[in-house]
């Protein structure tokens, strides 16, 4: 029965849905870096000047109005690597249902547990980013489903996300965070299990306010591998000021014992804004750690979103 009743009601969606042209979207941010990296208590050190790409992307999304109030969702992007041409990358890729009800995806994309940090990390996606020294929670998922509640809600939002192993000897996956945004404060919560391997688990809290020409952040995470290692914590602050219009003076700081032990995150930057979606970009990084990483960067380049 329930086989039938399926394909009856996709169909009766679609039979009048309206068609909407996708959207291309994308972000290039091309940075030169000096980067001094050493390994191994310094007895394996490299200086080289970097030509980076910076996680850029492209992709389109779009969505189709259907009869009953619902749209039809969808979002492919992929990883672009403008400094030498290697293969792209799968980043976010999902087909979903969104209506008064929330929305609902399906496909490959970042948990909720990833999401939760919000603006925080303002040196994301840079050598700077908390993916490089401060946790490694941040993942993209393969084979998931998400349900986000609406935002009719007052500022506030719970996402719950499954993550199927597509094993029977390997457990899923789940993540879930709750969130609420106004007034310049966001504030969230999340957690997750099963994600980062078997039986592992983490937890993080986020919180950004910004007021005036100010954005101060904080985030702190605690990660369990396994059932049988210890908890290892890590976090981090960030301030962001812009004392003038379009200009933005950044620093962010971040002690961990997740990724590497004693391990720590140093970033300062300025960014100049020219347009909406143009701007100019220079930072200075150092990601060290009791384990013997010590890596410098400095550097400068463009970011452009379209």
């Amino acid at each position: 029965m329930n086989k039938k009743i399926l394909p009856a009601l996709i169909a009766m969606s679609l039979s009048t849905a309206a068609y909407a042209d996708p959207e291309i979207w994308g972000l290039m941010h091309v940075t030169v870096h000096n980067a001094d990296e050493s390994s191994d208590s310094g007895t394996t050190s490299t200086s080289n000047v970097e030509l980076v790409s910076n996680y850029s992307r492209l992709g389109f999304r779009g969505s189709e109005a259907l009869e009953n109030g619902m749209e039809v969702i969808y979002h492919y992007e992929l990883g672009i690597n403008t400094d030498d041409g290697t293969d792209w990358t799968k980043r976010n890729s999902f087909l979903g249902l969104k209506g008064e009800f929330g929305k609902i995806i399906a496909g490959r994309f970042d948990t909720a547990f990833k999401s939760s940090q919000g603006k925080v990390d303002i040196f994301g996606d840079q050598v700077g980013d908390i993916a490089r020294m401060i946790t490694v929670n941040d993942s993209r998922v393969n084979n998931t489903i998400a349900y986000t509640t609406p935002s009719t809600l007052g500022g506030f939002a719970v996402t719950g996300q499954y993550i199927l192993s597509e094993d029977e000897d390997v457990k899923d996956g789940v993540t879930a965070s709750a969130s609420y945004a106004g007034n310049g404060l966001y504030a969230a919560v999340a957690a997750e299990s099963n994600v980062k391997g078997e039986d592992s688990s983490a937890v993080r809290a986020t919180v950004t306010y910004k007021f005036s020409k100010f954005q101060l952040g904080i985030l702190g995470e605690q990660f369990k591998p396994n059932e049988d290692a210890d908890s290892v914590n890590g976090g981090i602050v960030s301030a962001m000021f812009t004392p003038i219009e379009k200009l933005d003076i950044k620093v962010q700081y971040g002690t961990s014992d997740i990724v590497e032990e004693g391990g720590t995150s140093a970033s300062f930057g300025v960014d100049y804004r020219m347009t909406k979606t143009f701007k100019w970009t220079s930072y200075l990084t150092q990601n060290k750690s009791d384990e013997g990483t010590e890596n410098t960067y400095i550097g400068a380049g463009a970011l452009l979103k379209f």
